[in-house]
């Protein structure tokens, strides 16, 4: 599986659409190193992982802007649809004007005051409380309407609203059939002003679910690294005992870590602020594979790690001045069961039938290639759908606008309505071209 990997966008509404944006040519550089790299490498992204700050101030212009971009721009440069990206949020994808109200500042001034080993307790009891849970995540709604599209949207667990998850989550199949489980977890449910090492918070939920599976490989994704993480240890913990790979943001550098268990990376920043020391862009291209090391399985990692040198990106090669950096981990055992089926078959006394070649298949429907079709109507149109489908039920009105779109497309997935839900999209959106 080969992804784009990069963090610390920070669109700012000071600047987008702007023909004095400072960053426009840097955008241009990235597009172009991306597309030269996807044909060094000789095949496209299969999925664009965005390690949090798609936006500076969390403002709803800043995320139509980068939804607009990443659709017209870095997906159609890697080679991917837009359904393949997976984010999490990052201290800038807070929106500071909600953040600001009294109430705000004296939970999160409560919360820092406790110690390292209080904090999970006290966060799980603000989290299972309908109101301080809303609280929490209220400041980062823009960003939940902007993730949704990608069903990276986060809430706190709520048995009225189906599907609500404080984590993104997203599996990808490996090359030997087993699969790649990517995690997104949350580290600004308490962020302000006053965000400083030890002091951030990552969602307890993320020391609990990851769980050993012998098929499974998972890949974490967090915008805080472990440093920043007041409540960090056990997380990092439970993290570096089961995930091979460890993504982060916010830390503005590109340094690989290698270990004997894991890798982690830190993305480096797309847009890096001026002004800051050793302004530096970059971003990152991974593959993970799986290899028969003897005997044992194992997760080989490449990294592509680039950085701007005046108008274009070079390489950053590894301490052995090696590019891409290659690293292996041992994985448990596992044989695909699709694999020895075919043995058998082919084992078989049987004799083959001549057959004509297939057809190359259509590509398949799938929940998020609808939800991104959807997203693209007037909400409106798609309450039309969703009701003429009959996808709607009592309860949904406590939903938000998006959350429904959501738990329409899960309906229409286990009642087999997925494709009809899908064709009535494009008839819309053909519409909608045809005006």
């Amino acid at each position: 599986m080969l992804f784009l990997h990069l963090s610390d966008i920070h669109f700012r509404y000071s600047e987008i659409e702007r023909f004095d944006d400072p960053n426009a040519g840097l955008r241009d550089d990235i597009i172009a190193d991306v597309k030269l790299m996807r044909d060094e490498i000789g095949r496209p992204a299969d999925g664009i992982l965005i390690s949090g700050d798609v936006a500076f101030a969390g403002a709803k212009q800043e995320y139509e802007f980068a939804r607009e971009w990443l659709k017209s721009a870095l997906c159609p440069a890697a080679g991917c649809g837009i359904e393949d990206i997976f984010v999490i949020p990052g201290n800038h994808d807070v929106d500071r004007n909600q953040a600001a109200t009294q109430l705000h500042k004296d939970a999160r001034t409560k919360l820092r005051s406790y110690s390292a080993d209080q904090s999970d307790d006290i966060l799980r009891n603000y989290l299972a409380d309908p109101f301080s849970a809303q609280m929490l995540f209220g400041p980062i709604e823009n960003y939940n309407r902007f993730a949704a599209e990608f069903v990276c949207n986060l809430a706190a667990q709520d048995p009225k609203r189906p599907g609500a998850k404080p984590f993104a989550m997203r599996d990808w199949q490996l090359n030997d059939g087993s699969t790649l489980r990517v995690w997104g977890f949350n580290s600004v449910l308490v962020c302000d002003e006053h965000d400083a090492l030890g002091e951030m918070f990552v969602d307890p939920a993320a020391a609990q679910v990851l769980s050993r599976e012998p098929h499974v490989t998972h890949v974490v994704m967090c915008h805080h690294p472990y440093s920043w993480l007041k409540n960090g240890g056990a997380f990092r913990e439970r993290i570096e005992a089961v995930a091979k790979l460890h993504l982060f943001g916010h830390e503005h550098t590109r340094r690989v870590e290698e270990g004997v268990r894991f890798t982690a990376v830190r993305a480096g920043a797309v847009h890096p602020d001026r002004i800051e020391p050793g302004w530096d862009p970059g971003y990152n291209w991974i593959n993970l594979s799986v290899e028969d090391g003897g005997p044992k399985r194992q997760l080989h990692v490449e990294i592509w790690v680039r950085k701007r040198d005046g108008a274009r990106f070079i390489a950053v090669p590894s301490p052995d001045n090696v590019n891409p950096w290659s690293l292996r981990h041992e994985l448990p055992d596992w044989t695909s069961p699709v694999a020895t089926n075919t043995l058998a078959a082919t084992t078989s006394t049987t004799a083959p039938v001549a057959m004509s070649p297939p057809a190359a298949p259509m590509p398949p429907v799938s929940a998020r290639s609808v939800i991104s079709k959807l997203f693209r109507l007037s909400e409106h149109v798609q309450r039309k759908l969703i009701v003429e489908l009959s996808l709607d039920e009592d309860g949904d009105q406590a939903l938000k606008d998006y959350e429904f779109v959501l738990v329409a497309v899960r309906r229409a997935k286990d009642q087999n309505k997925l494709v009809d839900l899908n064709d009535k999209a494009d008839e819309a959106l053909g519409r909608d071209n045809a005006r």
